[in-house]
């Protein structure tokens, strides 16, 4: 399964044959928000791939789009089984309608997923505290940010509480609020313009040095290739599963 679908379709299947996916396997599409960079292709996938599409009525009618292969409702709080994972959707601050991140309950334990989130949450922390993997925004550098190219318009939403979360916050989540299970960060949603992998990179595992945790794995999710494989096995010996990583897209 694929949670959002950032890319063109095109793009989505030389990424998925690269990693061994033929896009006929994908069997669910998950959508967190309506901005294009999370559903350019899902229209496209879900109706030539017949892949039933997962999400909120709100975000649904703020993507506009009545003609998918076939809409499965998700609820905010509710759990939804998915591909034989259990799926809890909550709301998320960020400046779309509605967005949501995912508890998603596996064989192998728990794994958060927020990947557009202007300030780390209550109920992110509540929900994120027993997870074994961790998929979260790192978007831009609080000072790469302040002398940015965009306007002042767009660096005020983007540092909002509805816009985008820093290095910085995130390493602060990670010092204070972070739960004793979490074995693997994976760093999504960076910007090109506000931000450097290396920079992000630094900044998580400082955070974690501080709080020693040394021993949590650091991946980077870059948007122009298909992240490292997160092989659950590898974090607890005595499990088996394996997830891929895509910039703007998590497989399944």
């Amino acid at each position: 399964m694929l949670i959002d679908i950032g890319l063109s379709c095109r793009e989505v299947t030389r990424r998925l044959n690269s990693v061994g996916v033929e896009p006929g396997d994908i069997t669910a599409i998950m959508i967190t928000h309506a901005h294009g960079d999370h559903t350019c292709g899902a229209r496209t996938f879900s109706k030539r791939h017949g892949v039933p599409v997962y999400t909120t009525k709100t975000i649904k009618n703020e993507w506009g789009v009545n003609d998918l292969s076939k809409w499965h409702v998700l609820t905010a709080n509710h759990f939804q089984q998915v591909c034989g994972l259990k799926f809890q959707p909550f709301a998320i601050p960020h400046d779309a309608s509605e967005t949501i991140a995912f508890r998603i309950e596996t064989p192998d334990g728990p794994i958060g997923f927020a990947t557009d989130v202007g300030a780390i949450t209550t109920e992110m922390v509540e929900r994120f505290r027993d997870c074994c993997v961790l998929v979260i925004e790192s978007n831009h550098a609080t000072e790469l940010l302040r002398v940015s190219p965009y306007d002042i318009a767009t660096r005020k939403r983007i540092a909002s509480s509805r816009g985008h979360l820093s290095n910085e916050s995130l390493a602060a989540f990670i010092r204070t609020k972070m739960g004793p299970t979490v074995r693997c960060i994976v760093l999504a949603h960076l910007s090109r313009v506000n931000n450097v992998p290396e920079i992000a990179e630094l900044t998580c595992r400082e955070a974690l040095v501080a709080c020693g945790r040394e021993d949590v794995q650091v991946i980077v999710a870059h948007q122009d290739r298909v992240a490292q494989t997160v092989d659950l096995a590898s974090l607890f010996p005595m499990q088996q599963s394996r997830t891929t990583l895509t910039q703007e897209g998590l497989l399944f």
